[in-house]
């Protein structure tokens, strides 16, 4: 048995001045308007409170607009001539109460009974209300409260203060002031043990008896615990750990700062010592040469002065020879002198001589030019059909001057050689006029080739072959972002549109969507001028497409792509003909009249498909084809100009565009007189010879040749010798020259070798035996030693560079660190033993801290979360079968139970919530670390945002499922079974309610379940308002069973005309009746009197039946 409802206590509640007893399930009836949810309401009232109660939630008419002032004052509902709310009471108190008895415990005469209520006290209709909340150990009397009657038809309270004495001292009960403090005190456990916020949401919706709209919503917030798990430990931990991790990867982004300077500073270091020693080896390799060269002038003064010493002995020895051989030489003339024959065959002798070499000469020439007439003729020949089988036409005089190359006699050849350039200039000239356009559409073909494999590889790496500066920028940056053209596909049935939708999208396909607006948007900034859109998500139309819009021909995943797409095709409708646009604010039509008001635009067809991931494919096969053509008609103009190429370049090759003959050819046409010459020659200097003559004239020839190279050798050696002062001065001056640059060069490598630190001598002297071993000359090393140290500077200084901006970028980011490292300091010492320090001791101990940090937050993860979502998870599990068991009962052939279903979208969280927090566990695999990080990230997320309600669906586990009510036909399986959440809406009146009523009982027995069912003594008492008022006779029978079954105490108010169905299922009936009395004049309300009268239920229903 329950706490139950055993006295209405009602005194100037309106027409009210009455105490009602009731017990059992309590049924108030009566006809419209007799105060029945008058006294519902001061149930209410005194059970929630003024601020809580909603009155006459159930009611019609005008007494839908109740409240408190108005039950207090009686407020007849009417206006008065100062256009004010009518009241029959100007100023008064008012009593209501409610008592409440318990089961009556063996051994007691009297069971255990509570008063609860609130005395009211209005000193005018305009004055605020005065309330004292109250309680007694008992039943509470009219003297407790009433003052002693003055007249018999009138009421006197005691004042408060008198009330309030009264209360305390002689009925040891409680008073407050604060309403919050009465109502908190009546739902104790002491008390009447009820729930309280469950109640206070409860008690209305029961008292409006109206069909719920979603059951699921009903069970969420009514059956259900409120079960949000004390986040603010785990927040803290959350906190920690979260300024853990922000410092280990604070400390991390340090580390990897210092790296980088380290790594910057150790390429600077190894580039300027390489530039200092190619410096060196430059300067060194200098002196080396500076040396040789002194060397060398040394060294040829030297051999100078000893060929000097040699060509003067030479010359006396030459002197003394030419003396003598003219002696010789003038003993023989002296003889020939004396014979004239020998000196005319002398004469003849020497004439033949030189005609022989003139001869020969001459037809060696003539040897030559046939060889090189057969050769330039052969060369013509394959010249000219080169020439054929490219198209060029052969010249007439070709031929003719070709056959006089074959002649036999070489002059005439030769001439007609030379002619023969005309024929090669004609013929460039001609074949120059045909390469040359080629040349000029190879040119485009290659361009447009470069353009086309550029396209297809920023198809192949970005999906598109636009230019796209801020998407690329975004992506650089580690940012997020799509182009519209590569999430969106055009659907299969809208392929016909396809050509259409490409030009309709136009530059719209660039449209970049950005997860993070904000960032996107500066660096959009920053770029400047570029084409591609950049998409507000925030700004877009939340409207939903029309059926047939151009938006229904995509298809996407992304869902700022897809509001998009509404956007800007949402109202375009597509329709068949251009004279169907005129039905739609917004068309296009199949041949590409589109209509934007106050615009008509003609769309052009596209010939290319971007759109998606098959528009790309598509695209790609097109640019392929597209590229092979190009490279095949490159292939066969290639080979053309090829061809023309190698025929120019044979005729230069061949020199075919020359006329020079062979050198000595000139005088071939006197080789016949000279060959007549030196027969006539030969026949006079048989007659003159003798052998005497002969050997006379051969010792002159011999000593007089003998003599002229003794001359000639004698002159050759006086000019040497004469310029051997010159060669001697020269050379001492180039030495002192050499001498002083090879100081120069060796201070220069002397300063240079001190600045080199770190560097044996054997290293450099290996570095200039390589660098000799490559180069044949000085210079060469010299200027390869020079390149090497210059790039090996400018990398130094880019390191430097490199090294400084990152020291900069530390200081920026870390700002702390300002104060120990100077970006300028030129020694990395502090920089490099930081980096240790994070490496050898700080990185492990924060990388601990947060691990700890981690460790701690999961601890109270555990605990303080998922244990709590786990056990409020079992018990509604443990709330819906008892609910479940106390809900099976037959209402009107139905029956009604409760259903979850897990929801899918929690799924991780109910994974994690399920099986912990224990790594060990199989869950941990490689997919399911996965979802129970993710399902950890939305804790955290909801944990630091914890007042947000889009947040903390994943900390109510209410949300974990799907809940439903199912009606299932008596008799039948669940396969049968009906949702009311989705049929709710689809029923009647009658239909609703049977439901409502079985919901409303499980939301009660929510409300009073806050203990052990078997010691359980608290509160059962539900209150409804014109219940049944749509419900068949055998269907309120069932209802009211299951009342029973829930161990429920009713009271109910309803009409008149429902009272035959109920009345055997009550303990308790009365009737409310009312009383008004009007002004005969002015017609208008003077009193009101409610009272309620107990029926008899034997009786009545003896009468009924």
């Amino acid at each position: 048995m329950r706490v139950h409802l055993s006295r209405i206590l009602a005194v100037n509640w309106y027409g009210y001045r009455q105490f009602i007893d009731v017990s059992g399930l309590t049924l108030i009836t009566g006809a419209n308007g007799s105060g029945k949810s008058a006294l519902l309401d001061l149930l209410q009232f005194v059970m929630l409170g003024e601020a809580g109660s909603r009155f006459n939630k159930a009611a019609a008419g005008a007494g839908s607009g109740r409240t408190l002032r108005g039950y207090c004052l009686c407020d007849t509902n009417t206006v008065g001539k100062d256009g004010q709310e009518r009241f029959l009471r100007p100023s008064g108190v008012t009593l209501a109460g409610l008592e409440f008895a318990w089961p009556l415990q063996a051994g007691e005469p009297e069971p255990r009974r509570e008063t609860w209520g609130a005395r009211i006290e209005y000193e005018g209709p305009t004055a605020k209300p005065r309330t004292l909340w109250f309680t007694v150990p008992g039943r509470l009397e009219k003297e407790d409260f009433l003052a002693q009657q003055l007249l018999d038809d009138s009421i006197a309270f005691l004042s408060e203060e008198e009330f309030r004495v009264h209360l305390k001292r002689d009925l040891e009960g409680e008073a407050w002031d604060r309403q919050a403090s009465y109502l908190e005190e009546m739902a104790s456990r002491s008390h009447l043990g009820f729930d309280r916020p469950q109640m206070n949401k409860t008690l209305p919706n029961s008292m409006a008896f109206q069909p719920v709209d979603s059951f699921e919503k009903f069970i969420r917030d009514y059956l259900l615990e409120p079960g949000l798990p004390d986040v603010k430990a785990v927040r803290a931990s959350v906190d920690a750990h979260r300024r853990a991790q922000e410092r280990l990867d604070t400390m991390h982004d340090q580390h990897q700062r210092l790296v980088r300077i380290c790594d910057q500073h150790a390429a600077y270091h190894e580039a300027r010592r390489e530039a200092r020693l190619y410096a060196h080896l430059r300067d060194a390799l200098a002196h080396e040469d500076k040396l040789e060269k002194l060397t060398g002038h040394r060294t040829r003064i030297d051999q100078l002065r000893l060929q000097n010493s040699e060509q003067r002995a030479d010359y006396e020895s030459a002197v003394a020879e030419r003396n003598e051989l003219d002696q010789q030489l003038a003993a023989v003339r002296l003889v020939a002198g004396n014979d004239s024959q020998i000196a005319h065959l002398a004469q003849n002798r020497s004439r033949r001589d030189e005609l022989g070499r003139e001869i020969d000469a001459l037809r060696e020439a003539a040897k030559h030019a046939r060889e090189f007439l057969y050769e330039r003729t052969q060369h013509w020949k394959h010249w000219l059909e080169l020439a054929k089988s490219l198209g060029l036409e052969e010249p007439s005089q070709a031929r003719d001057w070709m056959k006089q190359m074959q002649d036999t006699e070489e002059a005439p050849a030769l001439d007609a050689a030379a002619r023969m350039t005309r024929i090669y200039q004609m013929l460039v000239n001609d074949g120059q006029d045909q390469l040359r356009p080629l040349e000029e559409k190879i040119k485009d073909l290659e361009a447009r080739e470069a353009r086309l494999q550029r396209e297809l590889d920023d198809l192949d790496r970005k999906g598109s072959a636009a230019p796209s500066p801020l998407l690329d920028a975004l992506k650089s940056r580690g940012q997020r972002a799509v182009a519209l053209g590569r999430v969106i596909e055009v659907k299969p049935e809208a392929e016909p549109w396809w050509p259409l939708l490409e030009s309709l999208l136009g530059p719209n396909r660039q449209a970049v969507l950005a997860e993070d607006f904000t960032a996107a948007w500066d660096q959009a900034q920053r770029l400047g001028h570029i084409d591609e859109p950049l998409v507000h998500p925030e700004e877009l139309t939340k409207r939903e497409a029309k059926a047939g819009s151009v938006a229904d021909f995509f298809e996407t995943a992304n869902d700022d792509a897809k509001a998009y797409l509404r956007h800007l095709f949402g109202d375009v409708v597509a329709v068949e003909k251009a004279r169907q646009l005129d039905k739609h604010p917004r068309a296009l039509s199949r041949d590409g009249w589109l209509k934007d008001p106050p615009l008509r635009l003609h769309l052009q067809p596209s010939k290319e498909f971007t759109i998606g991931e098959e528009g790309l494919r598509r695209l790609r096969t097109l640019r392929e084809d597209e590229l092979e053509q190009v490279r095949e008609e490159l292939v066969r103009l290639r080979n053309a100009r090829d061809g023309w190429k190698l025929w120019l370049h044979r005729g230069q090759e061949w020199h075919l565009d020359k006329a020079d003959a062979p050198s000595g050819t000139g005088g071939l046409h006197q080789l016949p007189r000279l060959k007549k010459e030196a027969q006539s020659l030969d026949e006079t200097i048989r007659l003159l010879a003798t052998p005497e003559r002969e050997e006379t004239v051969e010792k002159l020839r011999v000593l007089e040749k003998t003599f002229h190279g003794v001359i000639e050798r004698i002159g050759r050696l006086d000019a040497t010798l004469s310029k051997f002062s010159q060669q001697e001065r020269e050379l001492l001056d180039s030495i002192a020259s050499a001498e002083e640059d090879e100081r120069s060069a060796l201070h220069t490598r002397q300063f240079s070798r001190e600045l080199l630190e770190g560097v044996r001598e054997a290293e450099i002297a290996s570095q200039i035996e390589s660098v000799c071993d490559q180069f044949p000359k000085w210079q060469q090393r010299i200027d390869a030693a020079k390149v090497v140290a210059d790039t090996r500077s400018h990398d130094a200084e880019k390191a430097r560079d490199m090294r400084d901006i990152e020291r900069r970028a530390l200081a920026e980011k870390h700002p702390e660190t300002a104060e120990v490292f100077d970006p300028a300091d030129e020694s990395n010492d502090r920089y490099e033993a930081r980096r240790r320090e994070l490496e050898e001791h700080e990185l492990e101990r924060f990388r601990a801290a947060a691990e700890d940090a981690r460790r701690e937050w999961e601890d109270r993860l555990q605990h303080q979360v998922l244990d709590v979502l786990k056990e409020k998870l079992d018990e509604a599990e443990r709330t819906k079968r008892e609910l479940n068991r106390a809900m099976d009962h037959d209402i009107g052939g139905w029956r009604y139970q409760l259903s979850m279903r897990a929801d899918r979208t929690h799924s991780a969280i109910w994974t994690l919530v399920d099986k912990g927090l224990n790594p060990g566990l199989e869950l941990f695999a490689a997919g399911g670390k996965e979802d129970i990080e993710r399902a950890k990230q939305a804790l955290m997320t909801a944990i630091e945002n914890a007042e947000d309600p889009r947040h903390q669906k994943a900390l109510d586990y209410r949300f974990y499922h799907h809940w439903d009510i199912q009606a299932t036909p008596t008799g039948k399986g669940e396969g049968a079974a009906i949702s009311l959440n989705k049929s709710a809406k689809k029923q009647s009146g009658g239909e609703n309610q049977a439901p409502f009523f079985v919901a409303m009982l499980a939301a009660f027995q929510r409300v009073y379940d806050i203990g052990r069912k078997e010691t359980r003594q608290n509160l059962g008492v539900v209150i409804m308002d014109e219940a049944f008022s749509k419900l068949s006779g055998d269907r309120i029978d069932a209802c009211l069973a299951l009342a029973r079954n829930f161990g429920l105490q009713l009271i109910m108010a309803f009409p008149e005309d429902r009272l035959p169905t109920m009345i055997q299922h009550a303990e308790t009936v009365v009737q409310a009746r009312v009383e008004r009395a009007y002004d005969d004049k002015s017609g208008s309300v003077t009193n009101i009197e409610n009272w309620c009268v107990k029926v008899d239920r034997g009786k009545l229903a003896e009468a009924l039946a």
